[in-house]
């Protein structure tokens, strides 16, 4: 009974645990792939109902602990009581440790197979797909895909060839091989031994970034602006004037090209900041400067209003946020469900999503890929402004998190664009972390959270194209699907096998029962 426990609820619950310390902040990796190599253990001895438990109870552990900040928004910023702020949290988390489940499931039920097969390719397949699947089911949430661990690693320098779930792929089947040179048979460990080995190679040899995209036209001089407007005040009509002075005031300060401030920066709609806009317009332009202000915009036809990045001065254009988040700037169904979750105390926004195709704002004449908050989560979102756009701008307000590991998770997930693109990456956040990130990932310079600051450095565009932002995830959705579905095949074909050289010793033994 106790090893049941154990191997059911105790020890894939303390995997889970371990592997969130391979994200940011810790950026302990190898924790992650030593828990990753203690749940193939608990995979290879388990049928897959139990295979599938025991995946979602590291599931429930790994996103309990690592996307645990939801409650903070939920309760602490948004009002909504403390009980049903946690039934959404844990709604969140069961649904997110479905996906590992099926993983489990999968691994579960081809355990029979060869060793080195299962380790390297099937388990590895599986995992992948759940994430695959995680980023596109719904809306998608693939925060905390395994991939991400990795982005401080020696082995990021696969991301633009593979991209981030082609990273959790890779890293499974590391864990796989280093499992197998323990628990395998000799031939196994050979074949894991000579995996081992080779890795290094491999990683040294794959192309870096560089070598996907170069350096294009002049130095653009940013400047980010990080305002440090807290969360509970952004919003009260008596901090107004002092929230725009503030960002007026501090790019007056900033020599720069491009200056970039964050997520909805004006607190206010655009139509009752005409004036301020109007200004701030005049002025950029006298300095030959391009300011992107973050703002609501009215809908057309619509009550709502855009989630909006406008650019002022030198610069003309404005850029409409395509990818909302669900349950906060949208609620998905009926009409009805808007109105009993407001009821409740949801604060749910009435956000209208921009158009998918829209056209590139520009600066000193590089083309820039916008996202906004939450899009920067999907590489499939990054890749439409590619490879037209030279350098990507992120504008978020992660306020929202504030003191939570959610402020560094977010930013690893923005040198996670970078890295897949091969082009810089300039993030403005509301109260941090705003930084400057190069084509290959490295952070150049940020800011500490929940402090008012500046960031000014010169920024090369890039040109080209990756093959991660050329074919997109489509390679590995063919690839995983196939492995899967071969490998249950012959999961089932082994055990009807099986079934059938069993059913000869059966009537024998019966017939000698009879005798």
């Amino acid at each position: 009974m106790m090893r049941r426990v154990v191997g059911d609820g105790v020890a894939p619950a303390l995997f889970g645990v371990l592997a969130t310390f391979g994200f940011a902040p810790w950026h302990c990796y190898p924790v992650t792939l030593i828990s990753v190599i203690g749940l193939l253990v608990l995979w290879r001895r388990a049928g897959p109902a139990r295979g599938a438990w025991r995946g979602f109870v590291f599931g429930c552990a790994l996103f309990g602990t690592g996307v645990s900040w939801v409650y903070v928004a939920l309760h602490t910023y948004s009002g909504i009581a403390a009980p049903l702020a946690g039934l959404a949290v844990a709604a969140l988390v069961g649904y997110l440790a479905i996906y590992p489940a099926l993983a489990g499931a999968v691994a579960a039920a081809t355990r029979r197979f060869a060793a080195p097969i299962w380790a390297l390719l099937i388990v590895p397949a599986a995992w992948g797909l759940s994430e695959l699947l995680r980023g596109w089911v719904g809306t998608g949430f693939p925060w905390l895909s395994l991939g991400y661990s990795t982005v401080a690693a020696p082995l990021n320098g696969v991301a633009p060839l593979l991209g981030s779930y082609g990273l959790s792929i890779v890293l499974v089947a590391a864990a796989g091989a280093l499992w197998l040179l323990y628990a395998g048979a000799l031939i196994a460990r050979l074949i894991a031994l000579a995996l081992v080995a080779v890795l290094p190679v491999l990683v040294w040899w794959v192309p870096s970034a560089a070598h996907w995209t170069q350096p294009v036209g002049p130095r653009l001089r940013v400047a980010i602006i990080q305002g440090n407007i807290d969360q509970a005040d952004k919003w009260q009509p008596a901090h107004r004037a002092e929230t725009l002075a503030r960002y007026r005031d501090m790019t007056a300060r900033s020599r720069a090209d491009l200056v970039v401030w964050p997520e909805v920066a004006i607190p206010a709609p655009a139509e009752q900041v005409v004036p301020y806009l109007k200004q701030l317009r005049r002025t950029a332009a006298q300095r030959n400067q391009t300011v992107l202000a973050g703002l609501l915009w009215p809908a057309a036809n619509s009550r709502g209003y855009h989630n909006s990045v406008l650019a002022l001065g030198q610069g003309r254009g404005r850029y409409d946020k395509r990818h909302l988040v669900p349950f906060g700037e949208y609620v998905p169904g009926p009409a009805w469900l808007t109105g009993h979750l407001s009821n409740m105390g949801a604060p749910v926004g009435r956000t209208v999503a921009g158009p998918v195709t829209q056209p590139l704002l520009h600066s000193h004449g590089v083309a820039l890929g916008l996202s906004i908050c939450f899009e920067d989560l999907f590489a499939r979102d990054i890749a439409r402004d590619l490879p037209m756009a030279g350098m990507l701008i992120n504008v978020t307000n992660d306020a929202w998190f504030a003191g939570t590991p959610a402020l560094a998770q977010h930013l690893d997930i923005a040198r996670m664009r970078a890295l897949e693109s091969g082009r810089p990456l300039v993030r403005a956040a509301n109260t941090g972390i705003s930084a400057l990130i190069g084509f290959d990932g490295h952070v150049y310079q940020h800011t500490a959270a929940d402090e008012s600051a500046r960031l000014i450095a010169p920024m090369v565009p890039r040109r080209g194209l990756t093959p991660y932002m050329a074919y997109g995830d489509t390679p590995l959705w063919w690839a995983t699907s196939a492995v899967v579905m071969l490998g249950l095949l012959g999961a089932w074909g082994l055990r009807w096998r099986a079934a059938r050289l069993r059913r000869p010793a059966e009537r024998r033994r019966a017939l000698r029962a009879r005798l």
